[in-house]
């Protein structure tokens, strides 16, 4: 009976810990910015771009065109990754992601603005974390990315669900 309680005990005690794992990680988000680079321009960048997820199974797209209003759905704690290809094979780097306050809206990223890094020598791509108080709203956001030596920027959208 002693032996049934101890090893009882000890699948709780696992059940719990996977439990609590799991429900503490947020989903990763990866987020593909396609530039055709032969129509880019510095006045209306986010015409000659598209998004796509690389898992729709664990993002959903709310609002997929134009460029400029595509908005994803993510939860509070959440990740979401930036990452950049042309249509012909130019190197996309993600330079930066930051916050755009509407109103008196509160940051959705645990960091206003996050940087591109390259990784192993790759091209720059910039991870952020939904904010753990960000809940209900729609959000904006400048992505700042370079093309051929080029530097673009346009403001899709992220909106927050609640949970």
């Amino acid at each position: 009976m002693k032996l049934f309680n101890r090893n009882l005990a000890g699948i709780a005690l696992l059940l719990i810990c996977f439990g609590t794992n799991l429900y503490g990680q947020g989903a990763n988000h990866i987020i593909i910015l396609t530039v055709d680079a032969a129509e880019l321009t510095q006045e209306d960048p986010a015409a000659a771009c598209f998004f796509n997820v690389a898992d729709g199974n664990v993002t959903i797209v709310e609002v997929s065109e134009p460029a400029k209003d595509f908005t994803i759905l993510v939860k509070p704690d959440d990740y979401v990754e930036w990452e950049g290809v042309t249509t012909s094979g130019e190197e996309v780097d993600i330079e930066m992601i930051e916050f755009r306050a509407v109103g008196n809206s509160q940051n959705i990223f645990n960091t206003n603005r996050g940087q591109g890094r390259n990784e192993n020598g790759s091209k720059k791509k910039v991870k952020q974390k939904v904010n753990g108080n960000a809940r209900g709203m729609e959000y904006s956001y400048a992505i700042e990315f370079t093309v051929a030596g080029e530097t673009y920027q346009f403001d899709p959208k992220i909106k927050v669900v609640k949970e």
